[in-house]
Order: structure tokens, then C-alpha cells, then sequence
């Protein structure tokens, strides 16, 4: 803790020190470029689409990085003045629903954090400039990948007309019941748990933020790439997977039928499975769960982390799951697909991993339970019919096996991560006599379940 706090102190010390130069004509480049950083974030904040929430969580991710970069006193004032200012340009007031004013307002701080952060990185000398940038470039980066999905997921629906959200309703119904047309009743029927879960659903780029800024060791002059590629990775491989078996969610292939009136099991046999058509602005991101395995990947990375982070990721990770389910994003099933998913993600991204037998394990078995599974929902729904312990026995069979491939993997891993951390962590060198301390969907109808392939068949 002493070590940390020594760190933390003595990078802020040798922040801002071009502020101090004496020749006004080294000045000049800075404040030309100072500008344009200060032009472009503006310019952010003014063509930023607050109608939906994504975006906003991940600018408002920046402050994460700002915090961990250990804010001297003066910087937290110039952050809370510079905030304001981005409220006039924001104009939260013109901004409806609740957690888009909620998702608004983080943005505001959020901006403020990459200007501050972009400055800093053009003020200091090498090694404040090093800390600048390891903090400012992920912000960014993460910034750009939710930006980008967003648009790439747009395209699901022109490249899959028809989705498979029979076949995974079925599956679904297999079970014996309806996981997320139970979980709908139960969400609705609390307007506290309805809350929650839509904030922590929407909320997934800030949580991103704060176990990708937490993963950087304090004082760090390398950015860290690990965890960014972990997220990244997950969600090139999710969208390839998406184009696999198409799906929706209950509540756009069902309609106002979610979450009230589930098909009782006994009458799965003649379900008709079909393909739906289903409006092309309705993305095609069911299968797998990119949300639920993201939530599994903040927490997997989480080691190491203060106990009461490690417990919010925890009931981040709950509640993730309860919107899914209850909100009619997704069915059970493509939660259960999205753990050997990000277990082969995991795997895939753990170059460092010691124990290459283990990696290469974890990898391949997480494949083959993705794949095995996408085959199984598209072809084996006959089967999983026969008895609702075929399924749940296939689910919990690659529960286990997932976890354990996944804790095993992790017993070869800590050692040297521990190593990967130190070897980040190089002090700054204290400033010489004299220098001094500087600044320092809901529209569509119900489909027919009596034309095409029964169930049963």
C-alpha cells in the first residue's frame, strides 16, 4: 500500500512540467496542439448521439482511467469546472428517458476526463507523458469499439432476414418452463429490480472501463493491451457467431405474448419451427450472449482486485443475467453458449500463460462446446424434447467443465501475471533539489406455431 501510494504521489509530481518552461517559443507547438485536443473533444461532446446509452456509458468509462491515474488536487477542480462546461454543450435537459440522462450526465464527467487526460499527456516530460498516454489510449480505444459495434451491428439484420428464434424458444421451453418469460414475470412485477437490471444491461461499457482501468498497474508508463483484446476479441468472434444461428430475443420474436403467455410444455411437440421474419432494425445478437459474457469476463479478470470490487462484479454479473432474461433480450440458452464461448476467448488471449497444455485445452474444449452447442439448438431440439434432463444435464455438464478449464487455467496464470504487473510498475525518479512539486421492439405481432417443422419431428 505504501509502495502504491509513493507511486501514485511521484506521478503526479512529474506531471505538467512543460507548464514551467522558460522559452515562449517551445510554448507554442503545445498550445497549437492543446487546441486541437481541446476542438475535438468538444466537437465530441456536441455530435455524440445521447438517444442511446452505450456510447455515453463508454465516454463516461474515461473518468475510470482519469481516477486511477491519481488526479492531484488541482486536476479534480479543473475536471469538475471543465464538467460544467460540458453541460451547456451537452444540454442534458433535452435529453428523455431516465437512463439516458443517467448515461448523459457520466458522459459529461467522462469528457471532461479525456481532455484532462490529453493535456496531460502534451504537458509532461517522458515519463508523465507515458502515464498520460497508458491511461488515455484505452479510454479511447474502448471509446471506438462501441462506436463501431454499433454501427457493424446494424448489418445482422440486412445479412439475416429470417432468425432461428423458434428453434431457440424451443430449446428454451425443453427445459420445462420458459426461463425468460419466468424471469420477465418476476422483473415486471418490481419496478426496483426492472431499474437495476435495465441500468446494469445499458451500463456495460463503464463496467468495461473500470476493470480495463484497474488492470493497469499504478504509475504504468506501457499501455496494457491484455484485457482491451480480451473485450475486443469477444465481440469480433460474438458478431461472426450471430450469423450462426439468428436470433432476437422473446420479446421481438413473441411480442406482446412476452412475458405472459409462454407455450405450456406439453404443446412444444407441435410448436412449429420456422424460420421468422423479423424487422431488419432489430438486431440479430442473441446467440451467444455477448452481454452475460462479457459480465463473466470482467469477473474472471478480476482477481486480485479490493473484495468489494470483486463483489459489485459479482452482482454486476446477476443482475446482467436477470436482464437478459427478464428483459427479452435473450433466451436461457444463449447465456449458456456464451461460457465456453469467452472460455475459448479467455484462453485465445492468455499468450502468457505458462502451462501451453492448459491454454490449448481450455481453447479447443471451449470451441467444441460452442460449436457442439450451435449444432445441438439448431438440429437436436427433437432429442432435448424427449426429457427435460437431456438438456439441463448438457447445461450443466458444460457449467462445470467450463469453470473448472477456466480455474485451471487461471492456477498456471497467476504466477506470472504477478510477474507482468511488476514489470509494469517502474517507479519515477524524484524530482531533483529544486524542481519542486508541479501541478503536480415491441411492435411485433405473435408468429403462427401450426405451419412448417413441428417440434417434435
Amino acid at each position: 500500500m505504501r509502495a502504491g501510494t509513493f507511486f501514485c504521489r511521484e506521478a503526479t509530481s512529474m506531471a505538467w512540467e512543460k507548464l514551467t518552461l522558460s522559452r515562449p517559443n517551445s510554448l507554442v507547438p503545445l498550445i497549437g496542439l492543446s487546441i486541437v485536443w481541446i476542438v475535438l473533444v468538444i466537437a465530441g461532446a456536441a455530435l455524440t448521439n445521447f438517444d442511446e446509452p452505450y456510447l455515453p456509458f463508454a465516454i463516461a468509462g474515461a473518468l475510470a482511467f482519469f481516477l486511477r491515474g491519481a488526479p492531484s488536487r488541482w486536476e479534480i477542480y479543473a475536471w469538475l469546472s471543465i464538467s460544467v462546461i460540458f453541460v451547456k454543450v451537452i444540454h442534458l435537459s433535452q435529453v428523455p428517458f431516465w437512463v439516458l440522462r443517467v448515461a448523459s450526465a457520466f458522459a459529461v464527467l467522462g469528457f471532461a476526463a479525456l481532455l484532462l487526460l490529453g493535456l496531460r499527456a502534451l504537458w509532461s516530460e517522458r515519463e508523465g507523458r507515458d502515464n498520460a498516454l497508458a491511461l488515455l489510449v484505452p479510454a479511447l480505444v474502448l471509446v471506438l469499439f462501441i462506436f463501431a459495434s454499433g454501427n457493424v451491428l446494424r448489418l445482422s439484420g440486412s445479412l439475416n432476414p429470417q432468425t432461428d428464434d423458434a428453434w431457440l424458444y424451443a430449446f428454451d421451453g425443453s427445459l420445462g418452463f420458459q426461463p425468460s418469460f419466468f424471469v420477465g414475470t418476476i422483473m415486471f412485477n418490481s419496478i426496483i429490480l426492472t431499474r437495476s437490471a435495465l441500468l446494469t444491461y445499458l451500463s456495460l461499457p463503464f463496467a468495461m472501463a473500470i476493470v480495463c482501468a484497474w488492470k493497469i498497474p499504478v504509475a504504468a508508463k506501457r499501455i496494457s493491451w491484455h484485457m482491451l483484446t480480451v473485450l475486443l476479441l469477444t465481440g469480433a468472434a460474438g458478431w461472426i457467431l450471430y450469423n450462426v444461428v439468428p436470433g432476437t430475443g422473446p420479446l421481438y420474436a413473441f411480442g406482446r405474448d412476452f412475458p405472459w403467455h409462454p407455450l405450456p410444455y406439453k404443446d412444444l411437440l407441435g410448436f412449429s419451427l420456422r424460420k421468422m421474419s423479423i424487422p431488419l432494425d432489430i438486431p440479430r445478437n442473441a446467440m451467444p450472449s455477448l452481454h452475460v459474457g462479457w459480465a463473466v469476463l470482467l469477473f474472471w479478470n478480476s482477481r486480485g482486485f479490493p473484495r468489494v470490487l470483486r463483489a459489485a462484479l459479482v452482482l454486476y454479473l446477476l443482475l446482467t443475467v436477470v436482464a437478459t432474461l427478464g428483459g427479452g433480450q435473450h433466451y436461457l440458452i444463449d447465456l449458456v453458449v456464451s461460457l465456453p464461448f469467452v472460455l475459448a476467448v479467455q484462453a485465445a488471449a492468455s499468450v502468457s500463460t505458462p502451462s501451453r497444455s492448459r491454454r490449448i485445452t481450455a481453447l479447443l474444449a471451449g470451441l467444441a462446446f460452442t460449436m457442439a452447442w450451435l449444432f445441438m439448438v439448431r438440429f437436436g431440439v427433437a432429442l432435448a424434447l424427449k426429457s427435460p434432463l437431456i438438456p439441463w444435464g448438457f447445461i450443466l455438464t458444460t457449467t462445470s467443465i467450463t469453470i473448472w478449464l477456466e480455474s485451471r487455467m487461471l492456477e498456471a496464470n497467476s504466477s506470472s501475471g504477478a510477474k507482468e504487473n511488476v514489470s509494469l510498475v517502474e517507479p519515477y525518479p524524484r524530482p531533483s533539489t529544486g524542481q519542486g512539486r508541479q501541478f503536480s421492439r415491441s411492435s411485433v405481432s405473435t408468429y403462427p406455431r401450426s405451419e412448417g417443422q413441428n417440434a417434435g419431428q
